[in-house]
């Protein structure tokens, strides 16, 4: 009977050291990782690692709930921003410098006659240092000092029927003159194309270009009117400088010329009524644009 008694005592202890010695185990690996222990549907113990990852990703976790915590919040209301490190600051003399730095520190990358791809740096600074002060690339044209004044006969009444659909231009401002087939003409005897404009008072002088298509453009004249549109004066050649044609416009053909007192109405007009050559080779044509701009 006491032997039947021992068998399961002993059966008993040695589960129970088995137990022990597994966590003993868990113990005595720290950094080994973590252990699941339990005992399934059949009586038997069951020992499951837990994955690294998992463990890994709970201290994460944990971590970044601590760092959260120990996050002070600032006060907007302007107490706290006073007391920031004052190394988060840089005077505006050392922020000017690093971006002329930045503005140097560029490229240009094209290919050579050899096919090679080539990149080189650019100094932006100094090109466009270099464009300012390269001269302006136009030809003086003769009577380049000034415009010429000319004489015509014209009727006295023959822009008063342009006066009532003129515009008003104010210094600053410009205008797009087009000539076309249906463009208004001035009464007498040769119906000449014509364009009339009225300006403010503070207008002290007018700049007009002429765009050059081609060989083409309008040779425009230039009369002044009263202020009861009254001829004043004749301007025959308004343009002193030809600029040529760039990649980027059209040429073309510019003069300045001052507004004298009492000069309050000018008619742009073009003397000829057909096509026919003009100075510097150009062709002076019917139909075509003219920039006027107050100053």
């Amino acid at each position: 009977m006491q032997g039947d008694g021992v068998k399961p005592i002993l059966h008993t202890f040695a589960l129970v050291m088995t137990f022990c010695l597994l966590l003993s185990a868990c113990q005595s690996n720290p950094g080994q990782g973590e252990f699941y222990v339990y005992t399934d549907a059949q009586g038997n113990l069951v020992t499951i690692e837990k994955p690294l990852s998992e463990q890994a990703a709970e201290e994460a976790k944990e971590d970044s709930v601590e760092t959260v915590d120990t996050i002070d919040t600032i006060d907007t209301s302007g107490g706290d921003l006073l007391s920031a490190p004052l190394e988060d600051y840089r005077p505006s003399e050392e922020i000017d410098q690093e971006l002329a730095a930045k503005e140097r520190d560029r490229f240009i990358t094209y290919m050579d006659e050899s096919g090679q791809l080539v990149s080189r740096p650019v100094d932006m600074v100094a090109e466009k240092e270099a464009k300012n002060r390269v001269e302006p690339d136009y030809a003086e044209l003769s009577g380049g000092d000034g415009f010429l004044e000319t004489y015509r006969t014209i009727r006295q009444d023959c822009c008063l029927h342009l006066l009532d659909e003129s515009e008003t231009l104010g210094a600053g401002q410009e205008i797009l003159i087009t000539f076309a087939p249906d463009s208004p003409v001035l009464l007498g005897d040769q119906p000449f194309k014509a364009k009339a404009l009225k300006f403010a008072e503070d207008v002290n002088s007018l700049d007009l270009k002429a765009f050059i298509r081609k060989k083409d453009y309008v040779a425009a004249q230039l009369l002044w009117l009263d202020e009861q549109g009254r001829p004043l004066l004749l301007v025959d050649q308004p343009f002193s400088r030809k600029y040529p044609e760039t990649w980027y416009r059209y040429g073309y053909l510019q003069g300045t010329f001052p507004r004298e007192s009492g000069q309050r109405h000018l008619v742009v007009f073009l003397p000829y009524q057909q096509e026919q050559p003009s100075t510097d080779g150009l062709q002076a044509v019917l139909n075509g644009e003219l920039l006027l701009s107050a100053q």
